[in-house]
C-alpha cells in the first residue's frame, strides 16, 4: 500500500469541513507545539509541501503557549488522578468520556487564553514570562 499525501489532505479537509462547515480551508493556519516528532524535518515537509497548510511557528521552550499543555492535559490529569486501569482500552474510554464532558464554552475559554498568552509572549519579545 502506498501512502498518498493527496489522500491525507483530502481527508483532513473533509474532517475540518465536517467539524467547522463555514471555515475557509485555504485561509486556515496550522499550529502545533515543539515536541520532537512535530519538529522533525519529515513532519514539517509533509505539513508545508504535501498537505499545504500554512504553519504558525511556536516559540521554543514554550509549553505555556500550547493549549493541550496549559489547559487540556492538566484538567484531564486531575480527572484521572487516583484511578486505576487494567488495560489501554479502559484508559481510552475514560479519556473519551472526559472529552465528551468538556463544553464548547470551555474550549472557547481555552482559545481566548491561547490568544492572550501569545499576546503576552509578543509583548515580551518571545522571552520567558511568568505563568498567567
Amino acid at each position: 500500500m502506498t501512502f498518498s499525501f493527496q489522500v491525507l489532505r483530502r481527508d483532513l479537509v473533509h474532517a475540518f469541513r465536517k467539524k467547522r462547515p463555514g471555515t475557509d480551508i485555504e485561509s486556515m493556519l496550522f499550529h502545533q507545539d515543539n515536541a520532537p516528532p512535530h519538529k522533525a524535518n519529515e513532519t514539517l515537509m509533509v505539513i508545508d509541501y504535501n498537505v499545504g497548510f500554512e504553519r504558525i511557528e511556536h516559540s521554543p521552550y514554550s509549553p505555556d503557549l500550547a493549549p493541550m499543555d496549559f489547559a487540556v492535559f492538566p484538567r484531564m490529569k486531575g480527572e484521572l488522578r487516583g484511578k486505576r486501569f487494567d488495560n489501554v482500552y479502559e484508559i481510552q474510554t475514560e479519556v473519551r468520556s472526559f472529552l465528551k464532558k468538556c463544553t464548547e464554552d470551555w474550549y472557547s475559554e481555552i482559545y481566548s487564553a491561547w490568544i492572550e498568552r501569545h499576546r503576552k509572549c509578543i509583548a515580551c519579545d518571545g522571552e520567558y514570562f511568568e505563568k498567567m
